[in-house]
């Protein structure tokens, strides 16, 4: 009878241990069994109080299993919080950033003044421009200038040619003047 004994407890705390270790066999389903094996006694369930230890230690197991899942679950929420935190502060930093990139990419400095690039090219066009018709204006003078000067040197070259024939004309003609004054002197020595 100690053997049967024996070997009852020794199979009961077996079966109950690997009832304990079971993934698939949750609280309430060991609670059902428990129920469905325990014994009524005027309307009160009689239960093996190992039975009922065992139980309570499953519970206390499972209690202590699922607050350190809380516990590493409430740890990952607040590392992922504050990797959010940070990433959405480097964000903000980042789109400071490109904002102030952006603005520096259409904006350029100009005789020390921040100036817009549109604005920039139309300051740079207005004096292209304006040096272009102060050029054609020049070059229209000077076209201009040469010209006169051109016919002044004409009409000098015309002048001084005149001037010459004037000279020469004038010098033949003094020629021929003295040479009749000559000859009116040798005609009176003569006479």
């Amino acid at each position: 009878m100690k053997k049967a004994i024996i070997l009852s407890a020794t199979l009961l705390t077996y079966s109950l241990s690997s009832y304990a270790q079971s993934e698939t066999n949750t609280i309430e389903s060991q609670f059902n069994t428990l129920l469905s094996q325990s014994n009524n006694w005027q309307n009160y369930k009689v239960v093996e109080k190992n039975k009922l230890l065992h139980i309570q230690q499953n519970v206390k197991d499972s209690i202590a299993r699922l607050q350190t899942t809380i516990g590493k679950n409430n740890q990952i929420l607040v590392e992922q919080k504050t990797t959010i935190d940070s990433l959405s502060n480097q964000l903000q930093g980042v789109q400071k950033d490109l904002t102030h990139a952006l603005e520096q990419e259409n904006n350029l400095d100009f005789i020390g003044i921040s100036t817009h690039k549109s604005t920039f090219k139309v300051i740079v066009w207005s004096i292209i421009i304006i040096l272009l018709l102060i050029l054609g204006l020049l070059f229209t003078q000077y076209k201009r200038s040469f010209t006169t000067t051109k016919e002044a040197r004409k009409k000098q070259l015309d002048a001084e040619s005149e001037l010459e024939e004037y000279k020469k004309s004038a010098l033949e003609r003094e020629q021929k003047i003295r040479r009749q004054l000559q000859d009116e002197i040798n005609k009176n020595k003569r006479s």
